[in-house]
């Protein structure tokens, strides 16, 4: 049964994929699907990347070990806001500004190669890191459970992403994720409430009797308070600048379709992880102890739910892999055709060269990404470490700067992600090693956020932005999304009765919205006695 439904999932992304193909046209297809994106497109696209592998394994284990409000308190809360940030701020800044990438902020703001290429090669690295190694960890799990060996696994996933990332870009990707998102909120609505039914609220609630500080935001360690809003802060750091949302914004039909899927979208992201990591604390009381708590949840799918139900879990897990491969795929494809190559190189190229370069750098980061993940380097572990937290260090800082500072330069950028970048490694490194003992509350992050925004504003004020820098970021100032819109709306026929539908619409989904998380919320609240 889990074989089968494996299977059959993954012929429906392929057979999807290749369907779509046949849409792109253009360059502006394959890179903004032609920002022809619904508003249900665009939130499952950005839905898709709440729920990975991460949550699914290691941080449901920690749910399980520890109690599930260390994380779902405030990291997931945290993933809320930076959400928000990325959607509502950073990606509707960028999407008014043209952008069809993340790096094209960087060309267009400074018009300088150093400031692109180092962005470049950030993105890289980080897309890189923590792409490959839930590919690794995740593929080591399902080759167990299907039987199919690891190998043949990842080559599997591979050709299957191929299909609708190379021929489809970014039109494949978001249609797949949005199918993927059914399955992944399966988990969610559906297997995940089973579990907890299964354990039974009184009895869940009894273990913190049996293991004390377990329903506590410190959870069974006791951590301290600190610790807590250091993981809050974290997750938005993480969060607000990663381009697997902020991209997502680009291939928005318009700005209502923006404010409609950050609604909806900041929503799902907590919910999608906390119903999560409560079922993964109904565990302890269904199968307590559990050494390789990483696989919690696939014990869960497979000893504790119907077959079939079971399956459709592991075909979410599979999804939650496949998504952010995905995005590794398209994102660092788009970067090494279209921001290297062809801009930063200056290659003029027509439609269909374009279009055939970005597929060519697709396949090449494919066959790059399978090799590494069958090999199980160790060194991908050490990049991996790195990987999420090199956006919030090395862009965040610069891409606020560039947005709001009116003194923001070139010099500064470059500053600013090469000192917080290297700040991060050398912290983290020395305080894994026990040459410099951090306090548990404070973040390695936390602290070289701040030595980047420290560079940023120290070579910003010791410099001068060029007469280019100037005159763009007025330019951007007197850019806004939100007039185009309403300027696109307007000139239609019966343009003024649409715009205020629109506006009515966004209304009445914000409300419905917080009206159904007052719900969610207060009844799990309630129900486990918090």
């Amino acid at each position: 049964m889990t074989s089968t439904i494996f299977f059959i999932v993954l012929a429906i992304y392929v057979i999807t994929g290749g369907v779509v193909a046949r849409f792109v046209k253009s360059k502006a297809d394959f890179y903004v699907m032609g920002e022809k994106g619904t508003t249900v497109l665009i939130v499952g696209t950005l839905a898709a990347t709440y729920l990975s592998a991460v949550t699914l394994l290691g941080i449901s284990g920690q749910s399980y070990a520890e109690g599930p409000l260390v994380i779902a308190a405030l990291g997931s809360f945290g993933a809320w806001i930076g959400t928000l940030l990325a959607v509502i701020y950073i990606g509707r800044k960028m999407k008014a500004l043209g952008c069809h990438t993340m790096p094209d902020f960087f060309e267009k703001r400074f018009n300088n190669k150093k400031v692109s290429i180092i962005a470049l090669i950030i993105m890289i690295i980080g897309l890189l890191g923590y792409g490959v190694i839930q590919l690794i960890g995740a593929g080591l799990v399902l080759s167990q459970v299907t039987g199919i060996a690891f190998p043949w696994m990842i080559v599997l996933f591979t050709v299957a992403l191929l299909v609708f990332c190379a021929l489809g870009g970014m039109y494949g990707v978001v249609i797949t994720d949005t199918i993927m998102l059914f399955t992944m909120l399966a988990i969610s609505c559906i297997i995940a409430p089973y579990l907890i039914g299964q354990a039974g609220f009184e009895n869940m609630k009894a273990l913190g009797e049996q293991l004390p500080y377990y329903w506590s935001i410190g959870g069974t360690e006791q951590r301290p308070i600190g610790w807590s809003i250091s993981q809050f802060l974290v997750w938005i750091l993480f969060f607000s600048c990663t381009p697997a949302l902020v991209s997502r914004v680009f291939p928005a039909k318009n700005d209502f379709v923006i404010l409609k899927s950050a609604v909806i979208g900041v929503f799902l992201a907590p919910f999608m992880q906390v119903i999560v990591f409560i079922a993964a604390g109904s565990m302890r009381v269904l199968q307590p102890g559990i050494e390789n708590t990483d696989n919690v949840m696939i014990i869960g799918f497979l000893e504790h739910v119907p077959s079939f139900l079971g399956g459709i879990g592991l075909a979410g897990l599979m999804a939650s892999i496949m998504s952010t491969a995905s995005t590794l795929f398209v994102l660092v494809g788009f970067a090494l055709a279209r921001d290297l190559y062809e801009h930063l190189n200056e290659k003029k190229m027509d439609e269909k060269q374009s279009l055939r370069l970005g597929r060519y750098a697709q396949i090449l980061v494919a066959a790059v990404v399978c090799i590494i993940a069958i090999m199980r380097p160790s060194a991908i572990y050490w990049i991996s470490i790195y990987a999420g937290a090199i956006f919030g260090v090395g862009w965040l800082p610069t891409v606020v700067g560039g947005l709001e500072w009116k003194r923001m330069n070139s010099k500064a950028a470059v500053g600013s992600m090469l000192i917080g970048t290297g700040a991060f490694i050398l912290i983290d490194e020395l305080s894994r090693r026990g040459v410099m003992p951090l306090p548990e509350q404070l973040d390695s992050l936390m602290i070289s956020f701040a030595v980047g925004v420290a560079a940023l504003l120290i070579i910003g004020f010791s410099t001068r932005p060029n007469e280019y820098e100037m005159e763009y970021f007025h330019t951007m100032k007197n850019t806004s999304i939100a007039d185009k819109t309403i300027q696109e709306i307007t000139a239609e026929k019966d343009g003024l009765s649409k715009l205020k539908k629109q506006y009515k619409q966004t209304m009445v989904i914000s409300v419905s919205f917080i009206f159904v998380a007052t719900i969610i919320w207060g009844y799990f609240f309630i129900r486990l006695g918090l």
